[in-house]
């Protein structure tokens, strides 16, 4: 009967641990996931604005085109006439 008695208390006090370890576990399971969730949304907001970063360069790259293929023709009128 005491065997049997200490059993039943061992085996309550290994239940008891196991769910606060399952609690701990999962409430830092639940912050990682939340930070997880913070890097994301940084990193799409970083990419987001890299991406608008690059269409200005873009858009600025082919002006610099457009000029420098106005000033080639102007250049070539030039000689043409000399």
């Amino acid at each position: 009967m005491i065997v049997v008695g200490y059993l039943l208390t061992a085996n309550h006090r290994l239940m008891t641990a196991n769910r606060s370890d399952r609690a701990e576990y999962l409430a830092a399971l639940a912050g990682r996931e939340t930070s997880h969730a913070t890097e994301l949304t940084a990193l799409r907001n970083r990419v987001a604005g890299l991406e608008d970063r690059i269409s200005e360069l873009e858009d600025e790259l082919d002006r610099e085109r457009d000029r420098r293929r106005q000033a080639e023709d102007i250049a070539a009128a030039v000689r043409r006439h000399t």
